[in-house]
């Protein structure tokens, strides 16, 4: 039975939850087992409903692209082996860094989240029985973050989509998903049906959730 863990925030959360992922693997027939660690709240949930508290403190207390860096590293610090560790213990590795991380600000942390992606991604090359899906950062809402921010959010899921990161490494475009294409209205922003009623809140509603959970999941059963 493959073994799968998604390492993620409120949004996984949401996905997850809003859009029965539990079920739908289960629905699938698939030999599959699921797993989900929130670091919201630090919880490890399996496919049987069990969930524990692992203790874990990530590097920048966060799940960046720089904090997933530091775990999946050749070198990894003491503090942060045990969830190296337990990641590790799983056949596939889902990872999603939260909306926050779609905000970017300028071309050179551009250059420096490509770089993180980039030795992500050799952690895992250089662990052929492993798989990574690196899952793109979901959109903010119009509100929450100027145009030249959300177009180098966009420039990097295409990045991620067209990079050849090796045959164990795939990547979901959950950004794409959610946002306005490029051209259209608040483009590469969350798209207004995606949208909460608070324009503050970047958190895709149930709607979003319940789209693209099937796709999610079909990403997930179908990897070789």
């Amino acid at each position: 039975m493959k073994s799968v863990l998604f390492i993620h925030r409120s949004v996984g959360h949401n996905l997850i939850h809003d859009g029965n992922v539990y079920n739908l693997i289960a629905d699938s027939g698939k030999d599959f087992a699921f797993s989900d660690y929130d670091h919201n709240v630090d919880t490890l949930t399996n496919n049987k409903g069990e969930q524990h508290k692992l203790g874990f403190v990530f590097p920048g207390g966060n799940t960046t692209p720089a904090d997933y860096a530091e775990v999946f590293s050749g070198d990894v610090h003491d503090s942060f082996k045990p969830i190296q560790n337990m990641a590790l213990s799983y056949d596939v590795i889902a990872i999603k860094s939260c909306y926050p991380n779609s905000n970017i600000q300028s071309d050179e942390l551009l250059e420096a989240i490509k770089q993180y992606y980039k030795s992500i991604a050799q952690f895992f090359v250089e662990r052929p029985d492993k798989q990574l899906v690196i899952i793109t950062s979901p959109p903010l809402t119009p509100l929450m973050t100027k145009a030249s921010a959300a177009q180098r959010a966009r420039l990097l899921a295409n990045w991620l989509m067209e990079a050849d990161f090796g045959e164990n490494v795939s990547v979901f475009n959950f950004f794409d998903l959610l946002a306005a294409p490029s051209g259209k209205r608040h483009s590469n922003r969350l798209r207004k049906d995606y949208r909460r009623w608070l324009p503050v809140n970047s958190h895709p509603n149930a709607k979003a959730s319940q789209s693209i959970a099937p796709l999610f999941v079909e990403h997930l059963v179908n990897l070789s």
